[in-house]
């Protein structure tokens, strides 16, 4: 159907069909750029140069329609700019993917397109979606290219799409007073809250912006009846996000994983509000968790001078604090919803372990630890408590039996009874794995995905749901959910439930959880850094605004105006470029695992390695990356000489080694043996390093050997130059 499209304001579809289980599509590549880089430059257009694009954009639309095709994902990122003349990209996918599906997406009421520019019909999941969908989501692009942002705006897009259904419009003329009367009006109608109340076609829509008789039409009072009708439902308690931290619930969101095509409504999804004098603790883990039933909540709450436990009811607006849990941290629910269990610090590091009656009632002690404690009720009815960074594990048994302990190594774990082992996975760039309880991880229990390359599931906080789905967190903030197979040790592919879920930054932990019957509950976590200055204890640091997604490595260009970063993804990672000025970037490389990228000493040139390899590629995106080495262990460089050598660690064996970054079959200088995290002095003369097992800090002359000099013991490592005189470095204990 797509490809019968021959319109002056479509991008073409070449070709399309599936190869190896995947759907592909081509079309042309345009030299330019899209509507959103043009708008994220200048943020408004002027209103002739607004108005012509839209109608022109209309008339593309008016010809699909007449065609019987519905774009449903009209926005500025699908409108591309070839010499300022728009043309439509993306014509038809969703359409394709709904038939891809045999027609269950529209059928089970699944909305499709983007919050910010969908119609109120799409953001309820209306089966029958027409062309005054793209209507109304043209209209809100030409708001924003009039205004600066489209019609409404909100911290998430639950936000977004109830304020699209029951809030009114801002007029646009009273954003921006140039805006000529019958644009503001056109603008308005076309963004009705009914479809019948918008322009019946896109060519009455782009008419409309260039006939000076058009007038607004007596509209007022019913939207104002609209919105008096719809308040009550704004203000119910599950729908209000307050500017304290929010809980949304969302229901039947895993459901939708296992059953797609089973038929059914849409997920049911509001927020949950908490009380303003007690919003959620911002914690390093687990700071809240759900019923089995999936009907209320126990969350960690921060209170003048301290915190405690509080419960949440998701099905009403009932919520007040559970007495006894002063300090209290770490909530676990008995399996019959009954009991509650927490750890309570006494100190920085000691901790007991008590439970409570729901209702109320005196805490009884079950146990005392000393670290960091994490805390599982099984389903058994044992309470399981994971200490210290994984290394040990204790199970108490409420009703006053023996504690049993092993020796374990796992982070944030998920206790599989069937198989007495856990499901671990850990922070940053992890992947799910099991182990058996006796200890030490079984390589033989890694979950691979059905894929022929068997690339390993990256994520953390893994856990398992009704025994067949396991639902973790991407390094991106990403909730994700797969169908996994416990007795064939594999995992299907992943679906993305929901984005910005919070995560911890070291642990990886999510704020999630999941019950049986479906019920989804999340916090979402901060907002991302977009280019402010943050003080903190006297010393300002300045944030860079280049994107959303989950950075861990970098590196900034000699001249300071290029950023080159390592992004995780799903499944691995991406090298890219980032342009500091325009936020634009280049993808230099893709694969499983890269590490520390490192710049020329005239920034034309960028170093970086992967599990087995070094290459070296130009940061402006040109041509591929050069073979110059292959490592016999994970190399990691740190920095590059004027005189062209790239100094760096293999770290398996502790050795600081240098390699000639212009020689295609470089070869390894041994330079200091017992050495990680090396750091090259700026004038070149002078090499610091961590001891290989890390406790001390020593410094070496880079070009002779035999001479080192101790600068540092007892917990210290991570050595880097300030300048050619002046070493820093990291203090783990109270020992420097």
């Amino acid at each position: 159907t797509t490809a019968q499209l021959q319109h002056p304001h479509i991008l073409p579809l070449f070709d399309s069909g599936a190869a190896d289980g995947f759907l592909f599509y081509v079309m042309p590549y345009i030299e330019g750029e899209t509507l959103r880089d043009k708008l994220d430059r200048e943020t408004q257009l002027g209103v002739d140069e607004a108005v012509r694009m839209t109608r022109e954009v209309a008339d593309a639309l008016d010809y699909a329609h007449r065609s019987g095709v519905i774009h449903r994902d009209i926005k500025p990122e699908n409108v591309l700019l070839h010499d300022g003349r728009p043309m439509v990209a993306d014509f038809g996918i969703a359409l394709a993917v709904s038939a891809a599906a045999g027609g269950r997406m529209t059928e089970t009421g699944t909305s499709v397109g983007t919050p910010h520019y969908m119609a109120p019909e799409q953001a309820t999941g209306d089966k029958q979606i027409t062309g005054r969908a793209d209507i109304y989501s043209l209209a809100s692009v030409l708001y924003e290219m009039l205004t600066g942002s489209p019609p409404h705006v909100g911290s998430s897009a639950q936000q977004v799409i109830m304020k699209i259904i029951a809030e009114p419009v801002q007029p646009v003329d009273a954003l921006r007073k140039s805006v000529p009367p019958n644009v503001a009006a056109a603008v308005m109608m076309a963004l009705e809250k009914l479809p019948a109340d918008r322009f019946d076609g896109a060519r009455a829509f782009a008419a409309a912006l260039t006939d000076p008789s058009f007038a607004p039409r007596g509209t007022t009072g019913v939207v104002g009846a609209r919105v008096a009708a719809g308040r009550g439902w704004v203000r119910d308690p599950r729908t209000v996000a307050l500017t304290a931290v929010t809980i949304l619930a969302v229901s039947s969101l895993v459901w939708t994983v296992r059953s797609r095509g089973a038929g059914g409504g849409s997920p049911t999804t509001y927020d949950v509000a908490l009380p303003d004098s007690a919003p959620m603790a911002v914690t390093g883990e687990q700071p809240f968790t759900m019923a089995r039933s999936g009907t209320f909540v126990v969350y960690h709450a921060q209170e003048r001078g301290g915190s405690a436990l509080w419960y949440r009811s998701l099905a009403d607006e009932t919520g007040r604090r559970i007495e006894g849990t002063d300090q209290a941290t770490r909530p676990a629910l008995s399996p019959d919803d009954s009991r509650l269990a927490f750890i309570r610090y006494e100190g920085e590091s000691k901790w007991t372990l008590e439970v409570l009656p729901l209702t109320g009632g005196p805490a009884a002690t079950l146990g005392e630890g000393v670290g960091e404690a994490n805390l599982q009720w099984l389903d058994d009815g044992r309470l399981q408590v994971l200490e210290g960074d994984g290394n040990r594990t204790r199970w108490f048994d409420p009703g006053g039996g023996p504690v049993t302990a092993i020796s374990d190594g796992c982070l944030i774990p998920t206790f599989l009874p069937a198989q007495d082992r856990f499901l671990c996975g850990g922070g940053g760039a992890h992947w799910a794995s099991t182990m058996a309880l006796q200890g030490g991880p079984d390589d033989d229990w890694l979950f691979w995905t059905g894929a022929p390359d068997s690339t390993r599931v990256f994520g953390s906080d893994f856990r398992v749901v009704d025994g067949s789905y396991v639902a973790y967190m991407s390094v991106g903030g990403d909730l994700l959910a797969a169908p996994m197979d416990l007795s064939t040790h594999r995992i299907g592919r992943s679906v993305r439930m929901v984005t910005g879920v919070g995560r911890s930054p070291f642990y990886g932990a999510g704020s999630f959880a999941v019950s049986r019957s479906g019920t989804l509950v999340y916090a979402r976590g901060p907002n991302r850094a977009v280019g402010h200055l943050v003080t903190t204890d006297g010393v300002t640091f300045d944030t860079l605004a280049v994107g959303r997604d989950a950075f861990h490595l970098f590196a900034l260009s000699p001249d300071e105006r290029r950023l080159a970063t390592v992004v995780d993804d799903l499944h691995g990672a991406e090298l890219r470029v980032y342009d500091l000025r325009s936020g634009g970037h280049v993808v230099m490389a893709r694969s499983r695992r890269i590490r520390q990228p490192v710049w020329s000493p005239r920034g034309d040139r960028v170093l970086f390695s992967t599990s087995d390899s070094v290459f070296v590629a130009n940061p402006e995106g040109a041509g591929a990356p050069t073979l110059i080495a292959a490592t016999p262990e994970m190399f990691e460089a740190f920095s590059w000489t004027a005189e062209d050598r790239v100094v760096g660690g293999l770290w398996s064996s502790y050795l600081a080694v240098s390699l000639d970054p212009t020689k295609t079959s470089a070869t390894w200088d041994t330079l200091v043996t017992d050495a990680s995290f090396v750091s090259l002095s700026p004038d070149g003369r002078w090499l610091a390093y961590q001891n290989g097992a890390g406790s001390e800090v020593w410094v070496a002359p880079f070009q002779s050997s035999g001479l080192r000099y101790q600068v540092a013991a007892g917990s210290v490592g991570e050595p880097q130059w300030l300048s050619d005189r002046d070493l820093a470095f990291l203090s783990y204990g109270d020992e420097t």
